[in-house]
């Protein structure tokens, strides 16, 4: 099975450091992203290497245990996500997240890839799943975005201006 890959880069209107705090605030992800209804730490760990969370989506009630599995403090970090509820076909997913200066704020670049466990998986991505799963990574980049310039938590009612977002 092929991993798809989803990059997008976003500039945000706030400090190197604010946007790091924001994101290695591992168990509050849900004041980041319109498709999360709940999020909660699931080890000791609050933040760094071995740092856990459980993820409640908005959708199928789907549901995903997460782990941070790289951390370069106030550069970059690497999510793996090693179980899921109801979320089809999918065997393997990680989310990669760096930081770099940029004029006045911080440049963000994720990268999302996951792979599925079949060909009828992949078949599936190909024909629906990888187009969604491209909306929902340019809502939660968007969502990022909002949260570290508003202060205000997101939600799947809150407007997102998606065009800052490549």
């Amino acid at each position: 099975m092929k991993n798809t890959r989803i990059k997008n880069t976003v500039v945000i209107n706030a400090g190197k450091n604010k946007v790091w705090e924001i994101l290695s605030d591992f168990g509050n992800v849900q004041n980041l992203s319109p498709g999360i209804a709940k999020s909660y730490l699931t080890s000791n760990i609050k933040n760094g290497l071995g740092a856990t969370r459980h993820c409640d989506f908005t959708t199928m009630g789907s549901q995903v245990e997460e782990k941070i599995i790289e951390w370069d403090e106030e550069k970059s970090l690497r999510i793996e996500l090693y179980d899921t509820k109801n979320i089809p076909m999918i065997k393997g997913m990680n989310a990669y997240f760096e930081l770099e200066n940029h004029k006045n704020g911080t440049k963000l670049t994720s990268i999302f890839e996951y792979h599925m466990n079949n060909i009828i998986g992949d078949l599936l991505n190909y024909l629906k799943m990888k187009k969604m799963n491209k909306k929902s990574w340019v809502l939660f980049m968007a969502g990022i975005k909002h949260f570290a310039e508003t202060g205000e938590n997101v939600n799947k009612n809150t407007r997102l201006d998606l065009s800052p977002v490549e």
